[in-house]
């Protein structure tokens, strides 16, 4: 992806490059709300929090390569503040199964059972890793961890997930 150069389009006052920013980042960005709100709707709710936020700090970040880190936690914190208003007792839903062809894929292998009998960490860790592509650098970033730490946490995870394989 070019951010390089939509951060200079955009320091230069090209309204136009934060469409072409926010269009590249939103599918990615709605996938990761989909695993971490109730309902789509909130996750969609997530979605466009966390752009409108990223909006508002734009000034604040200095684009030096850790673009994608910095929106999925901003993510992160909509989808905490989402969940923080979705009332108590309501259930969470697995809303993969409204992007299409997602849980499909999902539900036809042992994967998906195992990944559900998972800890939430760990859980996270893998789709961050996998189902997200994102770097150790970038999950390590977003959960406020050491690159070490996060990289252990990560084998520790596939240790146990291969166990209930």
């Amino acid at each position: 992806m070019r951010d390089g150069e939509l951060f200079e389009r955009l320091a230069s006052g090209d309204i136009s490059a934060l469409d072409e920013l926010i269009g590249a980042y939103y599918p990615e960005i709605l996938r990761f709300c989909l695993r971490h709100t109730p309902t789509r709707e909130c996750a969609e709710d997530a979605a466009q929090e966390t752009f409108l936020n990223c909006v508002r700090h734009m000034d604040a970040y200095a684009h030096r390569g850790h673009f994608r880190a910095w929106l999925y936690k901003i993510a992160s914190n909509a989808c905490a503040d989402v969940l923080r208003r979705a009332r108590p007792a309501e259930e969470l839903p697995d809303t993969a199964a409204e992007e299409p062809g997602y849980e499909r894929a999902e539900l036809k292998t042992d994967l998906g059972r195992a990944l559900a009998k998972l800890p939430e960490a760990q859980r996270e860790l893998l789709l961050l890793r996998y189902a997200h592509e994102l770097t150790l650098r970038e999950i390590a970033e977003i959960q406020g961890l050491p690159l070490r730490t996060a990289q252990s946490r990560l084998r520790a995870a596939l240790r146990a997930l291969k166990k209930l394989m």
